[in-house]
């Protein structure tokens, strides 16, 4: 990737590379100064005794000082390490630990509390460097920019040799999985993995020419695919890159930024779904009316295109009227009237969901991957897309399913392997291919349906199997559901653990009159009884008999990555949830059938 640094920086110069926001207005860094703020930062290390193969941990909002960072270590053959903004001090302790991190750099004042506590706990991390300088530097602690003013008067013999040496099979990065079960686990990714997987990225999706396109990184930077999307990707293809304030300024930096190409995951669209149906319900009955006829027609004329199939002459005419009338405006509202490409990954996302805004004309394109295989593994084209699948193979990649219906996956994105942990790297790769723990099949043309995780297959007491993801996503469907979690391993029927999405459940209550408090609304009679019709007309029908809800629980709490039932990629942590929830279970399965109980 350093290569590719510095070539960009030779071809387009002075063109913008990054952008950050500084007082209120997105400010640009050019190609040449992203090249020269590695080196500098790069030999400023090297100056505090950074060596190869040495982890740098970075505890950090998405900023031009993460990319900078992470390539400057990458430069000297170090190992960046992504650290989540949310994990606890144990999780953090662990991976600094695991890592045997000499180095961290921390954002700013709340970040460098956490350090040196890390500190107390890890004698081996001896350096910590802060990116926004505190009221009053604690001793031994050294700024960002004092690293690379120190750097750019140093020799620069070190840092060429340094990139000089690297090797594509070298240890590029590590990323530590969020787990959904026990202590997380290193993916080893060289720099191979990180360059292939980018470029084979850019061919498949066809992009070129992209100098003048724009990111907006807000997605934690720890996690890969946020890596290939706004570090490595650009990187090669020179994309421009703006760095979001906040996940919650989300929706104002859009509007800002117009981003050619938007990357989100399910939670995201979940919410901007969310979002716009209660603008949609506000409108007078007339602007209804013309956004359902607009709705239904981009929805049919879209579905057409993804298939294949022909679009009629009057269609399209009708779909360019509702462009003009409906979606332009939308789209110009929420900042999203430039983007060219929408796409969504790490988690799967409902077909409801996918179908609502094919239907205001977004067609998503979903993607396949993992931390393990850099990212990416299968994707939906602009020009090849099926919805509800996750896309074909990327270009070099190829996928088989075993016989146990697990998916296989062999290429150049294929890792190193679980750092320091030989006995897990040996049950993930086999000559060659990757088990993958999910499950899915392949359809004629090649197309790749996930039907959920290995290890979460429910067997129920009379030896049926199910995957409980499936069934989630219809739960999902139902409004005002947000999160749903579906049990039965070894009992006799399945049940569900729901939550309330909170904007859509007042909505719900405004409407029918009920108290608006979503932890009373979660208690009441009417909201259980609407649940349970919805559930009889809308998920059972799809499901076969075993698979059917028989009971389910509405919780009074959301779950968040905060209290634990998320991970940071927006992913529910099942082994959490049941555990923390197991009295709510026991009662599904102990009390007569009736009425479903509510647990906080």
């Amino acid at each position: 990737m350093l290569h590719a640094l510095h070539d960009q920086a030779a071809r387009l110069e002075h063109r913008p590379a990054l952008w950050s926001h500084k007082e209120g207005t997105y400010v640009p860094t050019s190609w040449f100064d992203y090249a020269q703020r590695v080196k500098r930062f790069a030999l400023g290390l090297y100056g505090r005794g950074f060596r190869e193969g040495d982890p740098l941990g970075i505890l950090s909002f998405n900023r031009e000082a993460w990319h900078v960072a992470a390539l400057g270590a990458m430069a000297l053959g170090g190992v960046p390490v992504g650290l989540y903004t949310t994990s606890s001090l144990e999780q953090l302790t662990y991976i600094l630990g695991h890592c045997e991190a000499r180095f961290l750099l921390v954002e700013n004042a709340k970040h460098l509390a956490t350090a040196l506590e890390l500190q107390k706990r890890l004698p081996a991390l001896k350096h910590v460097i802060v990116v926004d300088e505190p009221m009053s530097l604690p001793e031994g602690v050294e700024t960002y920019a004092d690293v690379v003013a120190s750097g750019g008067r140093a020799d620069e013999g070190p840092y060429w040799d340094g990139v000089h040496a690297l090797h594509p099979d070298g240890l590029g990065t590590l990323i530590y999985t969020s787990g959904t079960t026990g202590q997380p686990k290193g993916v080893a990714l060289s720099h191979r993995n990180l360059a292939w997987t980018a470029k084979q990225l850019g061919e498949t999706m066809d992009f070129r020419d992209m100098e003048d396109d724009r990111l907006l990184s807000y997605l934690p930077l720890s996690h890969i695919a946020e890596q290939v999307v706004s570090l490595h990707g650009p990187l090669l293809m020179g994309m421009q890159v703006y760095f979001a304030d906040s996940l919650e300024a989300l929706g104002k930096n859009l509007q800002e930024v117009r981003p050619t190409i938007f990357f989100g995951v399910p939670r995201v669209w979940e919410k901007f779904k969310s979002k716009a149906e209660e603008g949609l319900a506000a409108q007078p009955p007339l602007k209804r009316r013309l956004v359902e006829w607009a709705r239904g027609t981009a929805l049919e004329r879209n579905t057409r295109v993804l298939n294949q199939e022909r679009v009629p002459i009057l269609m399209e005419a009708k779909y360019a009227l509702a462009k003009k009338l409906v979606f332009a405006p939308l789209k110009t509202r929420i900042g999203l009237n430039e983007a060219k490409v929408f796409a969504t990954s790490a988690a799967p996302i409902g077909r409801e969901v996918l179908d609502f805004f094919a239907s205001i004309d977004v067609v998503l394109l979903e993607a396949w991957g993992m931390t393990e295989v850099t990212g990416p593994a299968t994707v939906n084209t602009a020009e090849c897309a099926r919805l509800g699948t996750v896309g074909r193979p990327m270009l070099g990649v190829e996928v088989r399913i075993a016989e146990d219906g697990e998916i296989l996956v062999q290429g150049g994105n294929v890792c190193l392997g679980y750092h320091r942990n030989p006995a897990a790297t040996q049950d993930l790769l086999d000559n060659g291919w990757l088990h993958t723990g999910d499950v899915g099949q392949l359809d004629d043309a090649g197309f790749l349906r996930i039907t959920g995780r290995k290890k979460e297959i429910i067997v129920t007491s009379g030896g049926k199997k199910t995957s409980p993801a499936n069934i989630e996503e219809l739960i999902k469907a139902v409004s005002p559901v947000g999160h749903a979690v579906v049990v039965g391993d070894r009992r006799n029927y399945l049940v569900a653990l729901v939550t309330l999405e909170p904007d859509r459940v007042r909505r719900l209550a405004k409407e029918r009159g009920w108290p608006e408090d979503v932890a009373t609304l979660a208690k009441d009679a009417r909201l259980q009884q609407h649940l349970h019709e919805a559930l009889e007309r809308e998920v059972n029908p799809k499901l076969s008999r075993f698979e059917t809800i028989k009971r389910f629980t509405v919780l009074t709490c959301e779950f968040t990555t905060e209290s634990g039932e998320l991970t940071p990629s927006m992913k529910v942590r099942r082994k959490v949830v049941e555990e923390k929830f197991a009295a709510a279970i026991e009662a599904l399965y102990r009390e007569p059938n009736g009425a479903a109980a509510h647990h906080d």
